[in-house]
């Protein structure tokens, strides 16, 4: 069986394979067949729609079922300028604070912040780093987790494997291999980072700031200047993934969170630090 997994990873981890289920999951005809299936779905997963907008006979094709919205009247989202938010419902898979380049996959795994990020940090100073996993039946629209000002973003290639608890355990420096989008989000003049990372059968990863005319932009850091609000939808996956938050240490303090434990949309990971101190002393 080992064998057999260490044979299929890498051939599904092609984006070849992605991109035409992205396709397949759009077809909206037959829309009996459509129908049937988004059904299925629903019932495999054990979605309710109780915060979601409309029915699920309202969504044309599986892939608007996946990437539904949620309704504001059912389940509003309620910025905390106090703290950095979960941008996504998920399950928080991992938060800790490092000193050097390295962070935790998972048990026994490990993988360069640097290289994540394509960026070169000073972590002598501490930085948090959150990972958030989204799994089939969650919510697949994300948010930003903190107000300030998007300065760029960098659209990495890569594979598309996994990012479930088989890829996790098997696949090394799994988020650094994988296709992301890094946006650099600047607050109070620190930069902090969001990693959406793509996946196996991801058909894509939506980002609403960047216009159709940089979208084939890759593997560059990309110049932005757009102020954006917490809690503003940000993008989408189209089908699972995950997200990584590096914040610095001199930003926020994590708060009391379960490791393993879902998390949703708005939930603080982090509060932020007061700088009352440091605006006293600059005041004459």
């Amino acid at each position: 069986m080992k064998f057999f997994i260490s044979l299929l990873l890498p051939l599904i981890s092609l984006p070849v394979f992605s991109r035409l289920w992205g396709r397949i999951v759009r077809l909206r005809h037959p829309r009996f067949l459509v129908k049937r299936v988004i059904k299925r779905y629903q019932r495999a997963y054990n979605i309710s729609m109780d915060e979601y907008e409309g029915k699920v006979e309202d969504y044309r094709s599986l892939a608007d079922f996946f990437t539904r919205r949620l309704d504001p009247g059912k389940r509003p989202l309620v910025p905390q300028e106090n703290a950095v938010v979960s941008p996504a419902d998920g399950i928080l898979t991992e938060v800790e604070t490092i000193y050097s380049d390295q962070a935790t996959q998972v048990k026994g795994k490990t993988y360069k912040i640097s290289q994540l990020l394509h960026e070169t940090i000073d972590f002598s100073l501490g930085w948090h780093v959150a990972v958030i996993y989204l799994a089939p039946s969650n919510y697949h629209r994300y948010h930003y987790p903190i107000s300030g000002n998007i300065e760029r973003y960098f659209h990495s290639s890569g594979r598309l494997y996994p990012v479930n608890r088989l890829g996790v355990n098997r696949v090394n420096r799994l988020f650094v291999r994988n296709e992301r989008i890094i946006t650099e989000i600047v607050n109070r003049q620190m930069s902090c980072y969001m990693a959406a990372i793509g996946a196996s059968f991801v058909g894509g990863i939506k980002m609403e700031f960047i216009p159709g005319s940089l979208r084939k932009k890759r593997d560059q850091w990309v110049p932005m200047n757009r102020e954006v609000q917490q809690l503003e939808e940000m993008g989408r996956f189209e089908m699972g993934s995950t997200i990584v938050l590096v914040i610095p240490a001199s930003m926020a303090e994590p708060m009391h969170k379960i490791i393993g434990q879902p998390i949703k949309v708005g939930q603080p990971i982090f509060k932020m630090l007061s700088f009352w101190g440091l605006d006293k002393q600059k005041t004459p």
